[in-house]
């Protein structure tokens, strides 16, 4: 979605480009080739997308003397609004969300939201921007007005290497004009806006994201809980621990593990542990619980919980990246509530 922004961005200025991407792109000028030196030099700037790991592509350093901007160091220059950057390792789209509703004139942006580039003075007098640890890493220089950092724990080490350089990225939001780890939306409007919030909405009101513990309940009663935003073990620890234990009998797990390189992970708390996917052999080696149960597909796992005596309580909370599996976790958890109508519907 970035690149995509991207090219409109530089249509719209009738500057000329090139595409590099790994996938097929059906653009004149896109390429998957990686560009050597040579020509890099060629280009008067490159527009970096927030997830190219260049470490990994120019591990030699080739980027180093060449100049490039972010869409969000093109957003910091060309946009007027006042900027409200949220970033954590866990809730910063809750974040984003419900201080969105209750800051009027004020739009959601970045890792989660309309592409920056589509929005640059759109008439919003806020711009509440969710920026991932790879936003923060890129970026020329901090010009947000407001910086949240909600919380740090072990994450996207595959990316950053090291878990110091995972923390330096996401500490880059503290260089704001202003910033804090306050994570209440009431609070932070009331350090943002400089008053109280007086409208009509309480904590109870805000809604939530989908896919974030979200119930599906199908006509036949199931109690099934989508919260395929779980992308971390974290998040994944998060429902164990918020849910009540009668809320889920069954937990199913899934996606690739090499975000966090973690050597083992314990379950407490379902009676069951369901483990699926492409990376299921994997994953069945860090997870430990007495009743594990590997199967290859999301379909199959609801299948066989559909023919056991015990179904009530099915708790999706992957507690990874989707990988492979599938495009992101929206899909994935559209997929999940997909199946769940289908095979529980009786």
């Amino acid at each position: 979605m970035t690149g995509q922004s991207f090219a409109r961005y530089l249509s719209n200025k009738v500057i000329d480009f090139d595409i590099y991407d790994q996938s097929f792109i059906d653009h004149p000028n896109a390429f998957s080739k990686l560009p050597d030196r040579k020509k890099l030099d060629s280009y008067q700037m490159v527009y970096m997308s927030p997830g190219i790991n260049l470490r990994k592509l120019y591990p030699g350093n080739e980027l180093h003397a060449l100049p490039y901007l972010t869409d969000l160091d093109i957003f910091f220059k060309e946009d007027t609004s006042f900027k409200i950057g949220i970033t954590g390792t866990n809730g910063k789209s809750t974040c984003c969300m419900h201080l969105n509703q209750l800051i009027q004139g004020s739009q959601i942006l970045g890792n989660f939201g309309m592409p920056l580039l589509d929005a640059i003075n759109s008439g919003k007098e806020y711009s509440i921007i969710e920026l991932s640890s790879f936003q923060l890493e890129k970026m020329q220089q901090n010009d947000l007005d407001y910086g949240v950092l909600l919380n740090m724990r072990s994450d996207h080490l595959d990316h950053h290497g090291t878990l110091k350089s995972y923390q330096n990225a996401k500490k880059r939001i503290l260089q704001s004009k202003k910033s804090t780890s306050e994570n209440d939306p009431f609070l932070l409007y009331k350090e943002i806006i400089g008053k109280p919030y007086q409208g009509d909405l309480l904590h109870s009101h805000l809604i939530n994201l989908p896919h974030r513990l979200e119930a599906c309940t199908p006509r036949n009663g199931l109690q099934a809980i989508n919260d395929s935003k779980s992308t971390n073990t974290d998040s994944l620890k998060y429902a164990l621990k918020n849910l009540p234990v009668s809320a889920y009998h069954h937990l199913i797990i899934m996606g690739d593990p090499a975000k966090e390189q973690y050597k083992n992970l314990r379950i407490t708390g379902p009676s069951n542990v369901f483990i699926c996917g492409k990376y299921s052999e994997s994953l069945a080696e860090k997870i430990l619980h007495q009743n594990k149960f590997i199967f290859p597909s999301l379909e199959e796992t609801l299948k066989y919980i559909k023919s056991l005596q015990q179904k009530s309580g099915i708790l999706f909370s992957p507690g990874h990246p989707s990988g492979e599996d599938f495009q992101n976790f929206e899909v994935r958890g559209n997929y999940f509530k997909l199946l769940v109508r289908e095979i529980f519907d009786d």
